[in-house]
């Protein structure tokens, strides 16, 4: 098959504009050098390319049956968040993919496609409910929780250890448990990599509670650990390390830590049950 000839398939159409959408958020978020927006987008697009592909690995065929008003709906969608872009102010990191991704679907399916992509839309969904979340944590007073976590530990590991609101004070120093510190980003990372092993993973109900509740532990209790150490490194008045563990690589390290155990418990729990009759036939 010629390029001619797939230019005249609209699968490889929309398979461009998908590209373009994708490459025109990437690029907004190259600009605004947050490190966590970046890795969690990227792994949302990768996890719906993955949805995709596993659609096209099973030989199932991508329903590209979209009407005349779903199409006309979806490239006015498009057009907007293509308007927006021309003014970097205009684009909104966590809406206009959103838009993006719902724009796709219903140029692909139709209105009555959108259940066959139900996954891919719900992954959508986790740009625009990030924000949700988090006013939700600060309504909460995350940070007051986390103080209180960080300085029993400290209490139970034998530190002389006290806490005023968001303070926990040592007999050699004191750290204050504010913005980004009080877990709010370890959580919200954490939650989405759950929902996206959920939709790539088949589960019970019970198995989905399970999973998620263990997700947010891990990011709320891991970042509590990093509070404590970095009130130890204070009090020991190292405050080289503290600078680098309160921030860039050292946060980054923290996260991977969270990430790799909670990709242990998901292999010890589901994955492992998943493998062993395959291996079983296979003998």
């Amino acid at each position: 098959m010629d390029w001619q000839e797939k230019l005249q398939q609209p699968k490889y159409w929309l398979l461009a504009i998908a590209a373009a959408l994708v490459s025109l958020h990437l690029t907004y978020l190259a600009r605004a050098e947050d490190s966590d927006v970046i890795s969690m987008s990227v792994l949302l697009w990768l996890a719906i390319g993955s949805l995709v592909w596993d659609k096209v690995e099973k030989g199932e065929n991508l329903k590209l049956e979209s009407g005349g008003l779903s199409s006309a709906i979806a490239i006015t969608l498009i057009a907007l968040v293509l308007i927006r872009s021309i003014s970097p102010a205009g684009y909104h990191l966590r809406i206009s993919p959103f838009i993006s991704i719902w724009a796709l679907c219903l140029l692909a399916g139709g209105f009555q496609g959108l259940g066959y992509y139900w996954k891919e839309l719900v992954i959508g969904s986790l740009f625009l409910l990030y924000p949700v979340f988090a006013s939700f944590l600060q309504a909460i007073d995350l940070a007051t929780f986390t103080t209180k976590f960080s300085t029993f530990s400290l209490w139970a590991t034998g530190f002389q250890v006290y806490r005023e609101g968001v303070t926990i004070f040592l007999p050699t120093g004191r750290v204050e448990v504010f913005g980004a510190c009080s877990g709010i980003e370890s959580i919200l990372q954490m939650l989405n990599l759950a929902v996206l092993f959920l939709l790539l993973v088949p589960t019970n109900k019970i198995q989905k509670t399970i999973c998620i509740t263990v997700a947010v532990f891990l990011g709320f209790a891991v970042n509590a650990a990093r509070v404590s150490f970095l009130a130890v490194l204070v009090a020991a008045n190292h405050l080289d390390a503290f600078h680098y563990w309160h921030g860039g690589n050292g946060t980054f390290i923290f996260s991977i830590i969270s990430v790799f155990l909670f990709g242990l418990f998901c292999w010890l729990t589901f994955l492992r049950n998943l493998s062993a009759p395959a291996d079983e036939g296979e003998t």
